[in-house]
């Protein structure tokens, strides 16, 4: 089965970070045969059975608020967190520089003060209502998609995560939201302006963070009307992710959970916006739920995520788990995982793009569910067992794959 030969985009929220850094590193070191392509679902079966974009006609682009390039965030990632072998580095100068002039200045509103003090590139700074940031980025995607001549833009927002949004009181339809965007005062956080953007462009928007994004009732309805799919939220790689794996054992072994609790520590970027009361609230909320959605009752489940600078993009979760078997009797679990934050997170968000790309070409718009393995937050689907997920990629790609 043939792949399409045309080019797809990628356009990133959050260009120059560490996430967006790994995929341009990434796909370049494939791309030149100094990397194999472990750790993406869509080059292994079944998900290869797809005719998805090949991964050396994927062009990468996006918005950035701090100052830094993706070269100094590629060789910050080198030298402090051990990532990408100096032959690596080297010689995907080329292609980083490439992606660099690529991105455009990006724009912090209502991202709570964490994020809003890092916009220092260009006009990241300069003020504007939410519908002028609309159309300024609609314009940034359209040039991006002109100039690479690109068959499909899919976004992905990798940016940090904002606080908890308040939606009490936003307008439940577009019509209704639309007169809100033009006031002084952006009725909507950037994730959200971003994710209305890139629908109005007529391109895919998946939410990779907690933050709000195109979860909204109005937005929903835009993205229903123009046939644009969607997804999020927050990217699944790790400590959750072993969550939803180990949670369904103790539920089919009927083994009670009492307490799970879990302290997270982390050294990047991100780790240093989550320190934030405000933005850590939002991450939380996407991890603390998960296991009382797969076993049922109200197990106690508690999480922590600690800013540790010296770590840098390393991660480490500990969790103890504390449950009851046969008899009332006690017993306890306690793991560590410990994996590197933007090696985990690039390699799904390229799969993310290509699953995104095929599910606009082949199936349309709506809410792209059976992608639900990648997030914590899945959109539309409250079953969180990860196998149960997995089958329902493996579901999607068996019911849309092409019959030899």
């Amino acid at each position: 089965m043939k792949s399409p030969h045309g080019k797809l985009g990628l356009w990133m929220i959050g260009a120059a970070g560490n996430v967006a850094t790994t995929v341009a590193v990434g796909l370049s070191a494939i791309r030149q045969r100094l990397a194999t392509t472990e750790g993406l679902v869509t080059e292994r079966a079944p998900g290869s059975s797809l005719p998805l974009r090949p991964l050396n006609k994927i062009v990468l682009g996006g918005h950035e608020i701090s100052s830094r390039s993706v070269m100094e965030t590629a060789a910050q990632l080198a030298d402090r967190s051990g990532l990408f072998g100096p032959t690596i580095l080297k010689k995907s100068t080329g292609d980083l520089k490439r992606f660099e002039e690529n991105i455009r200045p990006g724009k912090a509103l209502r991202c709570g003060m964490a994020i809003e003090q890092l916009a220092s590139r260009g006009s990241s700074r300069r003020a504007v209502t939410a519908e002028r940031f609309i159309k300024l980025v609609i314009d940034d995607l359209r040039a991006f998609q002109h100039t690479h001549r690109l068959d499909r833009v899919v976004v992905i927002n990798v940016a940090s995560t904002e606080p908890v949004f308040a939606t009490a009181g936003t307008p439940k339809t577009w019509a209704a939201l639309q007169k809100k965007l033009a006031q002084k005062s952006s009725p909507l956080p950037s994730s959200s302006l971003y994710a209305i953007a890139a629908i109005q462009a007529g391109m895919p928007y998946v939410n990779f963070t907690p933050s709000l994004g195109a979860d909204l009732p109005a937005i929903r309805e835009l993205a229903a009307t123009n046939g644009v799919p969607i997804m999020g939220s927050d990217g699944k790689t790790g400590e959750t992710l072993l969550k939803t794996v180990l949670a369904p054992m103790f539920r089919e072994r009927a083994l009670q959970i009492d307490s799970w609790v879990g302290h997270n520590v982390l050294g990047n970027g991100d780790g240093l916006i989550l320190n934030d009361a405000e933005n850590k609230a939002s991450k939380i909320g996407t991890k603390n739920n998960v296991v009382a959605s797969i076993v049922g009752g109200a197990p106690d489940s508690r999480t922590s995520i600690e800013y540790v600078e010296s770590l840098h993009d390393w991660k480490t979760a500990w969790d103890m788990v504390r449950f009851r078997g046969f008899l009332n009797t006690p017993m306890t679990l306690q793991f560590t995982w410990q994996g590197c934050d933007s090696i985990l997170a690039a390699p799904l968000v390229i799969d993310l793009a290509r699953l995104a790309d095929y599910h606009a070409a082949h199936v349309g718009g709506g809410v792209m569910t059976h992608l639900a393995s990648f997030f914590k937050s899945p959109m539309d689907v409250t079953e969180h067992a990860f196998p149960a997920q997995i089958a329902m990629l493996h579901d999607y790609v068996c019911r849309y794959a092409p019959q030899d």
